[in-house]
């Protein structure tokens, strides 16, 4: 390893030299080696690439490049007294030797990838100049279903081991994603907005201060830390879509202070093309393919961030603002049903009747601090809070009734298609705090606590019902603390580290109501307090293959809109028990010598989930209903990916699948009778594959084209309970196979690095229902213009 000793410069003037390094194909290259050997100066690039040298003397100087998989890069500068900037290296690599070079840092991915957390870790670096938005990103990643109700902005189920909505917790940079300017769901965050995603499986550290089931999602935004930076992205296609992003950050060393300004704007009409029955003249049920008429989504949203970073006084002090709006518009209802017939000349067509006005409307906005403080070398504390505003309104008020065609077939006496009426406003406001403290007691071993208080007020508005005696108008209260205690131990030269920890999962809940028999306003409240505790494990057992064993017994909270109920259809539950699991799971992961032309890596993952208590929507007769603790179930599968590249030169191939059996295990309650089945609307099987090929200096020196081709299976599955009925009677969702293929072409003028992305979707044209009865779209194409800087 060559040792650098940076020293002071026997010359009386020196400057600096700053600069960045990226890879053949313009892609930054994290934590790179930048020294002047016969000066003994030398520094590590930071995580985007970017480099700088101190106290450089004037005169003449050869600065050198290294990092490992890459040729070295040396380059002889004349250095007055003015600092250089700019200096930038592109490398290539080397795949003959890679025994000489060293890597003296690690990014952060990698960091988490390899501690005890049971984890994965999505980068966006490559995909963000892709078509693909980060529900498709995410469902190629295994052990991740993402189930959605149509095209771009429709409602998405994302499920980790079989566990779905609440039961998985959602973050933005370590903060809930409701207070971001993406609450609106994760499948519909644009991609260049994301540096990378975190995935924690069954296990959830202590420091997101949250409760879950199934495991907790991370989105991290790209840092700032250059001087001037930024990218700027326009994506357009087929079914009238047109998505755009835009991100500007800046950085000021000597003084520290940092900003940032992002903002995304996304529309499409979702006119795609859809098999439909319809009666036919004589009242028989005929097959047509008909365009979508009423799916327009719009949504658009911005943040900022401000801040002052390396202070005595703060390590990192900052505060974001943020505000997201969207519009959508709703084609149908989430299950509205398939026929196959084929003796009729029907094949997997949608049943039921389209909506032509029903709109679904919603804001967020609110604000952040940050504070993070390091008090000598034993002592940390991090301090996050935020408030967050939210409006949603559902507006079914019409009364025409339509047909597949978009023509008016009826019109009725009483307005709603859905069902009756419905023009709902519902106003939630939210407050957060997250405290973490961290103390090193000594080398290798450290404690850390976490405290988490969330408070929730929600009440709302139904604009259809007149005078004092409004349902929505009730107040409810939600109190959430979440508390966690962790001590982290590295043993055996960092070969074994361990993470034990327990928390505590407290709620209270009030609830304020007008009661019209009395005329007065009655209150109702109650408390849960509840312990849970976990452990995570790992070893690496040599260079190439590690190990992890995490285990958590944990609580889910239930949300605003489970216990206080819609203020329509679904009724308040302040009885509603907090759900609880034994997640369990085994880690493995296998890498190829270093020192290989061919570099590939294997890893696989078995995990458990006993839960207890699910909450499930119970509806009667009359369609009202509410949620209830009505089944147990156990989740147990296997994952298994891995990756190849350079068999041949600039080709890399990447494949994984995922195998789940999620069972219902209720003894008492509702669905004893299904006892044994599994859980039903909820795929087990599916298989993701990836191929990738790439030229450089194609055209011209620094550029590249890489050609990018890949697949996802996903098995069928029934609708409902798998021993009600006959077989051949169920419902179920087909079997689906989809591919996306295309081209990206980058290039580099001057600071700007540039590329172009022509791609298609669904390539066979494959019918694909995520959901029973609700088609996704079909063959599509799309361009993506990206530039960053």
């Amino acid at each position: 390893m060559l040792p650098f000793i940076t020293h002071t410069a026997q010359s009386q003037q020196t400057t600096r030299i700053e600069g960045m390094v990226s890879n053949a194909l313009g892609q930054a290259l994290p934590y790179t080696n930048v020294f002047i050997s016969d000066l003994g100066i030398g520094s590590v690039g930071d995580a985007n690439g970017y480099f700088r040298l101190e106290k450089v003397p004037i005169g003449t100087h050869i600065v050198t490049v290294t990092s490992l998989g890459f040729k070295t890069a040396s380059r002889t500068i004349k250095v007055g007294k003015d600092a250089i900037k700019g200096l930038n290296f592109r490398l290539e690599e080397d795949t003959e030797d890679l025994e000489e070079v060293v890597v003296l840092g690690k990014s952060d991915a990698s960091k988490l990838q390899e501690s005890a957390q049971a984890v994965t870790v999505v980068t966006t670096e490559t995909v963000k100049l892709q078509t693909a938005d980060l529900g498709e990103i995410m469902a190629k990643t295994e052990g991740v279903s993402v189930q959605r109700g149509g095209g771009l902005g429709s409602n998405a189920r994302f499920a980790l081991g079989g566990l779905s909505g609440d039961q998985v917790r959602f973050f933005y940079n370590g903060v809930p994603l409701d207070f971001s300017p993406y609450a609106f769901g994760l499948a519909n965050v644009p991609v260049n907005a994301i540096e990378r995603v975190e995935v924690y499986k069954g296990v959830v550290p202590i420091q997101f201060g949250a409760d879950a089931l199934g495991g907790a999602v991370n989105l991290v935004p790209p840092q700032t830390n250059k001087k001037l930076g930024g990218s700027v992205s326009y994506q357009t296609g087929s079914f009238g879509t047109h998505r755009a992003t835009a991100n500007l950050e800046h950085y000021n060393e000597d003084s520290g202070f940092f900003a940032s300004f992002g903002g995304f704007y996304d529309y499409t009409d979702n006119n795609y093309k859809i098999d439909v029955v319809v009666p036919n003249e004589l009242g028989q049920l005929e097959q047509f393919e008909v365009e979508r008429f009423h799916d327009a989504y719009r949504a658009f949203g911005a943040n900022f961030t401000i801040g002052l970073r390396n202070k005595k006084w703060a390590k990192e002090l900052s505060l974001e603002g943020y505000y997201g709006d969207y519009d959508n518009e709703i084609q149908n209802s989430q299950a509205p049903g398939l026929i196959n017939e084929p003796q009729l000349g029907i094949n997997n067509a949608v049943a039921g009747s389209p909506f032509g006005e029903v709109v679904f409307t919603s804001f967020s906005t609110g604000a952040n601090l940050h504070y993070n403080l390091e008090l000598g070398k034993k002592w940390a504390i991090d301090l996050r809070g935020g408030y967050n505003y939210n409006e949603r309104e559902s507006l079914d008020v019409g009364n025409n009734l339509y047909n597949w065609f978009g023509e008016v077939v009826r019109i009725q006496n009483q307005p709603g298609e859905f069902g009756p009426a419905d023009n709902l406003i519902t106003k939630s406001e939210n407050v957060f705090a997250r405290q973490q403290v961290t103390f090193e007691i000594s080398k290798g071993h450290s404690l850390n606590l976490s405290l988490a208080p969330t408070y929730g007020l929600r009440t709302g508005d139904d604009l259809l019902i007149d005078g004092p005696f409004d349902p929505a108008l009730d107040e409810g209260r939600l109190f959430d603390f979440v508390s966690g205690l962790e001590y982290q131990a590295e043993l055996f030269n960092e070969k074994l580290e361990n993470v034990a920890f327990v928390k505590n999962y407290r709620q209270n809940v009030r609830i304020e109501s007008l009661d019209p028999s009395v005329d007065q306003v009655l209150v109702d409240e109650r408390s849960v307090s509840e312990f849970g505790a976990g452990n995570g494990l790992r070893y690496e057992w040599s260079e190439r293959f590690s190990t992890k064993l995490s285990y958590e017994f944990a609580y889910r909270l239930p949300r605003l809109d489970e216990i206080f109920g819609d203020g329509q259809f679904i009724q308040e539950n302040l009885e509603l028990r907090p759900e609880n699991s034994h997640n369990i799971n085994l880690q493995w992961d296998y890498t190829g010598r270093e020192t290989s032309k061919v570099q590939w890596q294997l890893q696989g993952n078995f995990f458990l989930r006993r839960v207890d208590d699910l909450i499930f929507l119970l509806v009667n007769a009359d369609e009202f209903g509410s949620f209830q603790n009505v089944w147990s179930a156990t989740s147990e599968g296997v994952e298994f990916g891995g990756s190849i590249s350079n068999i041949i030169k600039g080709l890399t191939l990447s494949a994984n699948t995922t195998y789940q059996d999620y069972r219902n295990t209720s003894d008492t309650g509702p669905f004893t009778a299904f006892r044994g089945d599994r859980i039903p609307n909820v795929p087990y099987f599916f298989v993701n594959g990836a191929v990738e090929y790439g030229f450089e200096s194609l055209f011209r020196k620094g550029d590249d084209l890489s050609l990018f081709w890949n697949l996802r299976h996903v098995g069928a599955f029934f609708v409902g309970w798998e021993s009600a009925g006959l077989q051949q009677f169920k419902a179920e969702v087909p079997d689906q196979t989809v591919q996306n293929a295309g081209v990206t072409y980058r290039m580099e003028l001057g600071k700007l690095q540039n590329s172009i992305t022509l791609e298609g979707q669904n390539l066979a044209n494959a019918k694909v229902f995520d959901f029973f009865g609700v088609q996704r779209p079909g063959r599509a194409v799309f361009v993506k213009l990206t530039t960053q800087f």
